[in-house]
């Protein structure tokens, strides 16, 4: 009778031998992650491994699970963008030192900011391992690395300190020789929402322990077993690692908060009225200071992806502009949509664009590739965004301000003196609202009552009735050139 591995369901075989060096910390602790997931019976088709760049990068080809081997430091971007995507996933950073504290430092950081639900598991082994054992951001004090030949004098990070005053949801520390705790740290991380953080001190006898004299995995092990204290509810302000003091291992943090997508919707229910949101369950209104509920019209019908570019000049309210489009599409219509901007380094007053792609199915690709709409609000925009122009497309300008030149073939052209239109009601910064009610008159993506209640949403207090007339306006003057066509 074959016998078989009793982590076979979650080992990739083809994969073996791996090739880890002997006494590495990471294959113990791939094990342990692999243990903790069979023993909590998690649906392993909700599970999803994310990995950066170093020896514990390799984790994500050695599970037979989805898994995601990414660039360099951006592991937890990856997992985060994973996780709100489809926040039924189980989703899992097994990842380094060095790409977690070092390049991937700000991702770190602020993903345990946002308590994003996310289970990071940081192999933290003092050292750049696969590239030569050069002095990482974990690297001890006057301990010995590739670039730090007379003893490192750079303070390193204290990890679990760090994690705590981010704002963690659950923060804990061991080593490699702690197979145990670490696998049960594991299991209770996969009942907490929110963000965790695992850190194990991982034996790398071939780059850091020969460099400080612990050449074996025998040796590291032995010297972490001597040299670490596991304490219950330790404080992470101690937790600093110095060689000539015992390591604090333990679990530092374990707290309830509502993570990034329930803290979202619960903001959103307060201030917008809305209890129901696509894949996330529902939260409930509060009843004190609560607004005016918001009537959610049902998802719209199948209809081809709408990608609009809106170009202008800083100041114009290029980004407001979308903005409104995109939450009257999503919020009033029941479509989807996606909102993205641009712009240079000059910022107020040279050109800048926002992009909007509304559909009836999820969006991918965030990015306006190929415009169906643009819309012009400034020749100098006009030059910049001219060549992305599509062929059978249409064209929305001020007409005052924007003249094309050599456009493609079929391209339709509606044109109308926004920021005329804007200076007679008083204030030309309104030319943006004009063009919306222009916009939304002649084409069939946004209807008539989503677009004034986006814009009522999206303006300052107090200015709801002018803008509203200014909306009224452009959109009277486009029904004009609609009846002019019939």
């Amino acid at each position: 009778m074959e016998k078989k591995h009793p982590l076979e369901i979650l080992t990739r075989k083809e994969r073996m031998p791996h090739i880890l060096c002997s006494g590495c910390g990471v294959g113990t602790t791939m094990a342990n992650l692999a243990e903790a997931l069979m023993e909590e019976e998690v649906d392993l088709d909700k599970v999803s491994i994310v990995s950066g760049i170093g020896c514990s990068g390799r984790a994500a080809g050695y599970f037979k699970l989805d898994g995601f081997h990414t660039t360099h430091g951006r592991p937890v971007a990856f997992a985060t963008g994973l996780k709100l995507a489809n926040p039924d996933l189980h989703v899992i950073v097994f990842s380094g030192d060095g790409d977690l504290a070092a390049i991937g430092g700000n991702h770190l950081i602020h993903a345990a900011r946002r308590n994003i639900d996310i289970k990071v598991i940081c192999i933290n082994n003092f050292t750049y391992g696969m590239t030569g054992g050069q002095m990482g951001p974990t690297t001890p004090l006057r301990t010995w690395s590739s670039t730090s030949v007379y003893g490192n004098y750079e303070m390193p990070f204290n990890l679990p300190y760090l994690m705590e005053a981010c704002g963690a949801s659950y923060v804990a520390r061991w080593t490699s020789a702690h197979a145990h705790y670490i696998k049960n740290s594991i299991r209770e991380a996969m009942h907490k929402k929110g963000f965790c953080f695992i850190e194990v001190i991982s034996a790398c006898p071939v780059n850091w322990g020969r460099r400080n004299k612990l050449r074996t995995g025998k040796a590291m092990v032995k010297f972490f077993l001597e040299h670490t204290v596991v304490e219950t509810n330790p404080d992470p302000a101690q937790a600093l690692i110095q060689m000539d003091t015992p390591i604090v291992c333990g679990v530092f943090v374990d707290r309830t908060a509502p993570w990034y997508l329930e803290a979202m919707q619960t903001q959103l229910t307060k201030k917008l009225g809305i209890s129901e949101f696509r894949g996330d369950g529902k939260v409930e209104l509060p009843e004190e200071g609560k607004e005016e509920k918001i009537e959610l019209r049902p998802p719209a019908k199948k209809f081809r992806p709408v990608q609009i570019k809106i170009a202008g000049l800083g100041g114009q309210g290029i980004g407001l502009l979308g903005l409104i489009l995109g939450r009257a599409a999503c919020i009033f219509d029941g479509k989807q949509a996606v909102y993205t901007q641009e712009y240079g380094p000059e910022a107020r007053g040279g050109a800048s664009s926002s992009n909007i792609i509304i559909s009836s199915e999820a969006i991918d690709l965030p990015y306006v590739t190929k415009p169906d709409v643009m819309i012009t609000m400034a020749q100098g925009a006009f030059r910049k965004y001219k060549k992305e122009i599509q062929p059978d497309s249409i064209l929305f300008m001020d007409k005052d301000l924007v003249k094309p030149t050599a456009l493609p073939k079929g391209v339709k052209v509606y044109a109308v003196p926004a920021t005329r239109m804007a200076e007679q009601l008083g204030r030309a910064v309104v030319a943006n609202i004009v063009m919306l009610g222009f916009f939304v008159a002649l084409t069939p993506y946004i209807s008539l009552e989503a677009a004034e209640k986006a814009l009522n949403m999206s303006v300052p207090k107090g200015t709801e009735e002018f803008n509203l007339k200014a909306f009224k306006n452009g959109y009277d003057y486009g029904k004009g050139i609609k009846k002019e066509g019939e």
